[in-house]
């Protein structure tokens, strides 16, 4: 699957080209990742985990969110982001592709001490979270997007920012034939007429949808 799903290529490697590139922790797991785990694609894209980075140093939050460790980037990113007594849960069910690396780099990191990984069911993991989360991460079970969310919503702080990734499906949300693909048209329509959330969906990577409380 392309990273530039909605950018012309030339125009989205001149962007790579003049980004600061990712710590060398997070070079080295992508690296890792791509070298031994099944679903590489899956791993979010270096302008994606500069963004999350870039949200989460303005904002400052303590309590985060990664819906959807596979290997640990996205969370392993927050970690780096984040102030030394912030704590970001990690969630995914059992059995998935990455959790082994994932494990590594979290225990060998410098800033793995704020990361705490939840293998289970997510539905099951986002009741038991702590109230005042002030950021999330949503790139999981895409079926079960609007649901994740609205468990999500009430436990969410004042400030709070909720990123959801690949809300435009290879483009597929404006025609949804894709079970996946009507899910996250289902999705995009639902926070669009939210009354508790205003919302932005930027045609980054293969969409993401960025919602905060009103």
């Amino acid at each position: 699957m392309k990273q530039n799903q909605f950018t012309e290529q030339t125009i989205w490697q001149y962007c790579l080209d003049h980004t600061k590139p990712n710590s060398p922790l997070l070079q080295d797991l992508k690296a890792d990742t791509e070298r031994s785990v099944h679903g590489a694609q899956m791993l979010s894209e270096t302008i994606v985990t500069k963004l999350l980075q870039f949200f989460i140093k303005m904002q400052n939050p303590k309590i985060c969110v990664d819906l959807g460790t596979f290997s640990g980037l996205s969370a392993l990113a927050m970690a780096e982001a984040t102030a030394d007594d912030a704590l970001i849960y990690t969630i995914d069910r059992t059995h998935q592709s990455g959790h082994e690396l994932a494990c590594k780099y979290i225990e060998e990191s410098s800033v793995g001490y704020k990361v705490k990984m939840l293998i289970q069911e997510a539905v099951d993991a986002i009741i038991k979270l702590p109230d005042d989360i002030d950021f999330a991460f949503i790139d999981a079970d895409k079926m079960q997007t609007r649901r994740y969310f609205d468990l999500l919503l009430p436990k969410l702080s004042a400030k709070g920012m909720i990123i959801v990734d690949d809300v435009l499906w290879r483009g597929e949300v404006l025609d949804p034939v894709d079970k996946r693909a009507k899910a996250l048209d289902d999705f995009n329509q639902y926070i669009c007429s939210h009354p508790q959330v205003d919302n932005l969906i930027l045609p980054i990577r293969h969409g993401l949808h960025l919602v905060i409380k009103k």
